[in-house]
């Protein structure tokens, strides 16, 4: 591993203690047989990954979680355990290993993630010509539409986290708010950027581009000074410590901004008109009109085997059914339309939105 360039910020101490971590790890994975790479992904991997600077002035430290993706045969739990355990206690943050099959990533179909994660990385073991000889429709930046409303979906689901907590019905670790909103404020000019074309690997240069788009979403110039707001958070990131009830206010913003983004972008992508949230919800229009009908009844005949399983959906997605649900708790005034869309029509409040997540797990 050559040395790397973690956070924009010189940080000598933090930089040498995460080289030397990724160093035992490096050594460690090298033992495997089969493997081809192993990555270190995200915004540390990037480059542009963030440091935390106490405010009792205490020594600056990391405060994203480290991704790591693992191109090899599978491995066994015990192992990737012991590594992650060591990893965390050298630098006091979670650390996640993903082991992929080589294979299956070669074959795989264009995303935003693969678009990432192959433009910039940090290669802390194995073969770099593996990577090199990958599918170029893995790493060029011809991302499909629909990821960005996917962004938005990923998004949108710890938006519910944070409504419940402001409202003093759920708890929540310290500083995940302000961390999920920062993110959200990314996220809201990062999808259009998609949706337009236009997505790039690094938030500074993506921040650079909002302002050559020529179609914007309602409120652009909002978005786009929350997306500035964003990238300075990413970097530098704070912990207020503001109470639940101080984020009322700046969630029910975000959360109306996220409904008319995420229309915007759905209406421009499907070629229809979804000036509410219900005229989405309750659209007769596939969501996802390039899957296969046939394949979507195999999904959604497997899933009745599931004791969490969503209605029949016809031939679209059963995806879509989340998604539309999704808009309808975002917007707070259709709870028993989602319950219905989940397969729950009992179901309200949290135990509605945990359901919701729960089966957006197995759909992402």
């Amino acid at each position: 591993m050559h040395a790397c360039e973690f956070f924009p910020s010189e940080e000598p101490p933090l930089r040498s203690n995460l080289e030397a971590c990724l160093r035992w790890l490096g050594n460690e994975v090298s033992k495997i047989h089969g493997l081809k790479a192993f990555l270190l992904a995200g915004g540390y991997g990037r480059g542009e990954g963030g440091v935390f600077f106490p405010p009792d002035g205490s020594a600056p430290r990391l405060y994203n979680d480290l991704e790591f993706y693992l191109f090899a045969p599978p491995v066994p739990s015990k192992v990737l355990a012991a590594w992650t355990h060591e990893g965390e206690s050298r630098l006091g943050i979670e650390i996640e290993i993903k082991v992929m099959d080589p294979a299956g990533f070669e074959a795989a179909k264009p995303s935003m993630f693969y678009y990432d994660l192959l433009s910039r990385h940090v290669l802390v073991a194995g073969d770099q010509s593996w990577i090199d000889s990958l599918p170029n429709k893995l790493s060029d930046a011809a991302i499909p539409p629909e990821e960005g409303s996917r962004l938005l979906v990923n998004r949108g689901m710890s938006l519910l986290r944070c409504r419940r907590w402001a409202q003093g019905e759920t708890e929540l670790p310290a500083g995940f708010c302000e961390r999920i909103l920062s993110k959200l404020k990314l996220a809201l000019p990062d999808s259009v950027l998609c949706a337009m074309g236009s997505y790039h690997w690094s938030c500074l240069e993506r921040n650079q581009r909002l302002s050559t788009l020529p179609e914007v979403p309602p409120d652009w110039e909002v978005l786009r000074a929350w997306h500035t707001e964003g990238v300075a958070f990413k970097f530098r990131p704070t912990d207020s410590g503001r109470p639940p009830a101080d984020w009322a206010e700046p969630i029910d913003r975000l959360c109306r901004a996220w409904l008319s983004t995420f229309l915007w972008i759905e209406a421009r992508r499907l070629s229809a008109g979804f000036p509410r949230p219900d005229d989405y919800a309750f659209s007769s229009k596939k969501i996802f009109p390039k899957e296969p009908v046939f394949k979507n009844v195999i999904r959604q005949i497997r899933d009745l085997r599931r004791s969490e399983h969503l209605p029949f959906c016809g031939g679209d997605h059963p995806r879509s059914q989340i998604w539309k649900s999704l808009v309808l708790l975002l917007d707070g005034s259709a709870e028993p339309e989602a319950a219905k869309l989940l397969g729950a029509p009992g179901l309200r409040g949290i135990a509605l939105e945990e359901r919701c997540r729960a089966l957006w797990k197995h759909y992402p």
